[in-house]
């Protein structure tokens, strides 16, 4: 599973966007600024750390940072189930 921590890393090195753990809460239009590509290009930095691919469909319907971590969290909840 991806920490939170590691989340918000990840977020700073790959897209180069100032990211701080209150910043998870705030929509995409604010404070950062979010573009679509950032989005695509957290999708596939997270993908190769996680080795695990959401459904874009999914990623991009969630409206901010932290819903994207959430669909990462869950899928790994959901892995470790018998």
């Amino acid at each position: 599973m991806i920490t939170k921590e590691r989340f918000i890393r990840t977020v700073r090195d790959e897209l180069k966007l100032p990211l701080s753990n209150p910043d998870l809460e705030h929509d995409f239009d604010q404070p950062v600024h979010w573009r679509s590509m950032h989005r695509v290009r957290l999708f596939a930095a997270l993908e190769r750390q996680t080795g695990r691919r959401v459904p874009v469909r999914q990623l991009f319907a969630a409206t901010t940072v932290s819903g994207i971590y959430q669909l990462y969290v869950e899928l790994a909840g959901e892995e470790q189930r018998p």
